[in-house]
């Protein structure tokens, strides 16, 4: 039987070779993830620029207007060759120029209008003496009283619409919140309008890259490997010095 002998130097030069191939992974490793992070960051910017609103009902009876939201950092979002809506451009113009003063972490650009259709109202107080006539009304949604003055021309008077008073009642509830996991949690802006005659058109939200759910709310081997994508170099780097001076001081 052949004996190998091995000497406390050959051992030491060994584990500083090995030590030094688990380096090179642990960075090759890291650099992998970064492109991975990189690519799957352009893949939820692409998503949310293509995006269209999704229009539903919620519990409450109420009409929701959702749409993913755009994020990336601003020096990409201002890149030339970045095609954006007018109102994409428009909200990424007002981001940058709020982040001067403070540093924006979500916002959003609303377009809404208001519909009136099909409103009649018969029920008319009519005035003979200044020939005039008022429509009112009160529902929980809709509150006007309108007069319309000279409806018969009197003393050649012009005839005047006269809105005493109009109000539309609205509540307006703002989210955001995560998508779909497969997706990789993206973040999703709706809007809710309590009043069925307010229409929201359209909506586009900008939220900072740096909100991703598994960093909010990771799990515990979330944790703990977040830990070795922070750390990682330091523990190895110091493991390795520690390592290599214990077995250097033997020789």
């Amino acid at each position: 039987m052949k004996t190998i002998n091995l000497n406390l130097k050959t051992i030491v030069i060994g584990a500083l070779i090995i030590f030094a191939i688990l380096v090179g992974f642990k960075l090759y490793q890291n650099r992998v993830n970064s492109l991975e992070a990189k690519l799957e960051g352009e893949i939820k910017l692409k998503n949310a620029l293509i995006d269209t609103a999704k229009v539903y009902k919620n519990k409450e009876n109420e009409w929701v207007t959702e749409k993913l939201s755009i994020q990336g950092t601003l020096k990409e979002l201002q890149n030339k060759n970045l095609v954006l809506t007018t109102s994409q451009k428009e909200l990424i113009n007002r981001v940058a120029e709020l982040n001067k003063d403070n540093t924006i972490i979500a916002a959003a650009l609303i377009q809404t209008k208001i519909e009136l259709k099909n409103l009649k109202d018969t029920s008319v107080i009519i005035n003979k003496k200044d020939s005039s006539m008022v429509f009112n009304d009160s529902t929980k949604d809709l509150y006007y009283n309108i007069q319309i003055k000279h409806v018969l021309a009197a003393n050649k008077l012009k005839p005047e619409l006269n809105f005493i008073d109009f109000n539309l009642p609205n509540k307006q509830l703002i989210e955001f919140h995560w998508g779909d996991k497969k997706n990789d949690y993206p973040v999703s802006f709706s809007i809710s309008n309590s009043n069925p005659y307010f229409k929201t058109s359209n909506v586009d939200s900008y939220t900072i890259p740096e909100i991703n759910k598994d960093k909010i709310k990771p799990t515990g081997w979330q944790k703990i490997g977040n830990f070795f994508k922070k750390s990682g170099k330091i523990v190895l780097i110091v493991g390795g010095t520690v390592l290599g001076t214990i077995l250097l001081s033997h020789l």
